[in-house]
């Protein structure tokens, strides 16, 4: 099995592994918010998830280099040992009730610390993937980005087993939910020991890395306005049920299980259509779905829990393209440093989303805020679609 097939297998389980780890901040985020920024009320809730976000360009980029200098594989090996750990360590910390500031500090750095291997992971797992399989792309790549829901998947259904019993988990099953996150270190050298460097990395022109940035700027705006949207919907849920609407874990739990199970489906049927009718359209037509699930769900029923499963459907449609899509605008030599900053460094400015919610809330109302952050992500994500070329049969990874 030490073959490109094993590297698509070994990058879709290693980032499956990757959003569990994100999954776990996201899901206990309203949790965290109570037992590490007791003081702060509602912004208390969203810190964790923007510091773990808001590092991830620089992972990215780091890393990204990493995989066009040394190779995918390295790449991949480091980002899987240090996310891992960071998580592990996370779950061994004191909380503000026993040691105060100390733990929040504590808290963030981990998070921060978090945030760059996940960026990382992007960089190496992505571009692995895509330089490894030669038909089917668009609908492999929906595979692999679904690998992101399957992850929430499994935390959201352990959060729901271990928050049943609300004041054990604040004071430790919180704690079990993040060492859980640990398992693919153990799994790192196995996918290490399968992985090989693509044909077509092996054969790229050697070059500099950032000499073959050029698309950059218009890759960036499409991901900023997918990650407003994501951010302002799916990753949003837990905090808006949980701080907004008043549902207790266990109930929420079930609710985000919900929203990220029926995604999963939508990323497949997506994935598939853009080997037919291109990315760039695949995308621009996800997008404006994914804008009128959000303005149903926030603005029509008022967050009802009955249209979380049209919203989960709707705003995962335009996701799917992502791996295809980036890995197709960048030449070999520059391809990972192109797919992590991409991906990663539009969170400079939709790390920030759910501040901007936050925010916003005070001046247009719970509802109502959610709704224009995750529209306005939506403008930007077609724009930048349409700025672009269709990258189906023109783009720059070309597997023989």
């Amino acid at each position: 099995m030490r073959s490109e097939r094993g590297n698509y297998l070994g990058a879709y389980f290693s980032w499956l592994m990757d959003s569990y780890d994100l999954g776990a901040v996201v899901i206990t985020a309203s949790v965290l918010g109570r037992i590490f920024f007791p003081t702060l009320g509602q912004l208390g809730a969203v810190l964790p998830i923007v510091f773990t976000v808001v590092s991830r360009p620089l992972g990215g980029l780091l890393f990204g280099y990493v995989a066009d200098i040394r190779g995918r594989k390295l790449a991949l090996l480091l980002t899987v040992i240090g996310y891992s750990a960071s998580i592990g360590l996370t779950a061994l910390l004191p909380t503000y009730y026993q040691v105060g500031l100390v733990s929040a500090i504590a808290l963030s750095v981990l998070r921060l610390v978090q945030g760059v291997f996940i960026g990382g992971d992007v960089s190496s797992s992505f571009t692995i993937a895509m330089e490894s399989v030669r038909r089917r792309r668009g609908f492999l790549s929906s595979i692999v980005q679904s690998g992101t829901l399957v992850g929430f998947v499994l935390v959201d259904f352990s959060f729901i087993r271990l928050s049943s019993n609300l004041p054990w988990f604040l004071d430790c099953g919180w704690r079990l939910l993040f060492l859980l996150g640990m398992i693919p270190a153990v799994l790192a050298v196995f996918i290490r020991s399968y992985a090989v460097e693509p044909k077509v990395y092996l054969e790229r022109e050697r070059l500099p890395p950032l000499k073959g940035l050029s698309p950059i700027y218009q890759t960036l705006l499409v991901m900023v306005g997918f990650w407003l949207a994501i951010y302002a919907g799916p990753q949003y849920l837990p905090v808006f049920f949980g701080d907004v609407i008043g549902l207790r874990p266990v109930v929420y739990g079930h609710l985000v299980l919900l929203a990220n199970l029926i995604g999963i489906p939508a990323m497949l049927l997506s994935g598939f259509a853009s080997d037919y009718v291109g990315r760039r359209t695949t995308g621009a037509v996800g997008t404006a779905a994914a804008a009128l699930g959000a303005l149903m769900f926030y603005v029509a029923v008022k967050g009802s829990p009955a249209a979380v499963i049209p919203l989960g459907f709707l705003v995962n449609l335009p996701l799917a393209i992502t791996p295809a899509y980036l890995s197709e605008r960048f030449r070999t030599f520059s391809r990972a440093t192109g797919v992590g900053f991409s991906y990663n460094g539009a969170f400079i400015v939709a790390g920030f989303s759910q501040l901007m919610i936050a925010g916003l809330s005070k001046a247009v109302g719970p509802f109502v805020a959610p709704a224009v952050v995750f529209s306005a992500g939506s403008i930007l994500a077609a724009a930048g679609l349409l700025m672009g070329p269709e990258t189906l049969r023109g783009g720059e990874l070309k597997v023989e």
